[in-house]
């Protein structure tokens, strides 16, 4: 299992498009880190006396690099990073002053490790250290100026505002970047929902915790790493079961599983008295492809049309990789109108793409032959419908090609 989640990072790292950022989404992401700068910097005029000196910045910051490189990636191109607890723990016991090294410093190893791009990992690490100063601010304004000596109940209450801005600040940032970004709204990254904001303030209050404890005994923090490592275990999960259901080389659905997610519609089709559809793409002439520029080439234009999937789909479509050039689409409660203004966006969308791969001197061109089958009015069962919509693509492809087809 190690290997095919290496494999799949390798092929998702490989699949990355360059970026190209608007010019709205650079200023942002100059406004944050320059706004970062600023406060890092005016962070260093002053100490202040409750901080526990260098032993606690190099212990947290050390846990805190750990937790980094093994971070857990969910859907939606979400992560869920331990690191939060260490880096809370980190604002509640230090000074502002450490803020900016800590962040720096705990990035570098996963900077390395998954090759993450400049401008990538520079919002990462303003965000972060913005998150931590305002957050740090919101949990000195509350407490004394000795946190080990203030009531229990003043401590908590600091406590939560800490987690409460350092998770509403650091999604906001982000939220608003990959808005920016992609042009979707910040509602739809999935920065806001039940599980992501729920999984990241867990993480967030078990820092201050963290924090407790090392005003205690610094040796007492190492008791948190098993509660840690059991919520790391119980995030990684998900992940394992997405792997084991992805195609490694597009991250898209797999065959086997893309069959039992189409007999599952068929059963809920019988139940509801719904349409559904089933598109068969085939891509164009990839042997020439693979002849003239090699096969990683050919893989380019694969992942790139995962990725036309990805964008021109409805986020509840689920398309799937059959293997070799044939991918396959199944459209929930869609009829073969819809369905054929689906395949004609998608075929339209693949034909007016250029796909950048280093071993072609100009960008390629490539087209896809679709099949169009709908249930009820072509068949009932997954195993007619396909062939149906293979057939369909088939006939397309006789045709020339760059072309949908109904069954």
């Amino acid at each position: 299992m190690v290997s095919r989640v290496r494999g799949h990072r390798a092929a998702v790292r490989a699949a990355r498009p360059p970026l190209d950022l608007s010019f709205a989404a650079l200023l942002y992401l100059g406004v944050v880190i320059a706004a970062a700068a600023v406060a890092c910097g005016q962070s260093y005029v002053r100490l202040p006396t409750h901080v526990h000196g260098w032993e606690a910045f190099a212990a947290l910051t050390v846990l805190a690099t750990l937790s980094q490189v093994y971070v857990v990636e969910g859907r939606n191109n979400q992560s869920y990073r331990t690191s939060i607890a260490f880096l809370v723990a980190a604002l509640v016991v230090l000074g502002p002053a450490f803020i900016g090294p800590l962040v720096v410093l705990h990035y570098i190893p996963s900077w390395f490790k998954d090759r993450t791009r400049g401008l990538v990992q520079s919002f990462n690490i303003a965000n972060t250290a913005l998150a931590m100063i305002a957050a740090g601010a919101a949990f000195h304004a509350l407490s004394g100026e000795d946190v080990t000596r203030e009531p229990a109940g003043r401590y908590a209450l600091a406590g939560l505002a800490a987690v409460a801005v350092f998770v509403v600040v650091n999604h906001v940032l982000l939220a608003r970047m990959i808005s920016l970004a992609s042009g979707r709204t910040m509602h739809a990254t999935g920065l806001f929902s039940f599980e992501s904001l729920s999984t990241d303030l867990g993480l967030a209050a078990l820092g201050v915790g963290v924090a407790a404890f090392w005003s205690v005994n610094g040796w007492l923090i190492f008791f948190v790493l098993g509660p840690l490592l059991i919520i790391h275990r119980a995030l990684y999960v998900p992940q394992l079961r997405e792997l084991a259901q992805a195609d490694v080389k597009t991250g898209l659905m797999n065959a086997k599983e893309f069959e039992h997610a189409v007999d599952m519609e068929v059963a809920r089709a019988e139940r509801m008295r719904t349409p559904f559809s089933i598109l068969m793409v085939d891509l164009d002439h990839l042997r020439e492809i693979n002849n003239a520029h090699g096969h990683l080439a050919g893989d380019v234009v694969i992942r790139g049309i995962a990725d036309v999937f990805r964008e021109q789909l409805r986020r509840y479509d689920v398309p799937a990789r059959f293997g070799g050039d044939e991918f396959c689409v199944l459209l929930p409660d869609t009829a073969a109108r819809e369905a054929a203004r689906i395949a004609e966006r998608i075929r339209a969308a693949v034909a007016g793409r250029a796909f950048m791969a280093d071993a072609a001197s100009d960008a390629l061109r490539v087209t896809v032959s679709i099949g169009l089958a709908s249930s009820p009015d072509d068949a009932t069962n997954r195993q007619e419908l396909v062939h149906r919509a293979d057939l369909a693509a088939y006939r397309a492809k006789a045709a020339g090609g760059n072309r949908s087809i109904a069954a």
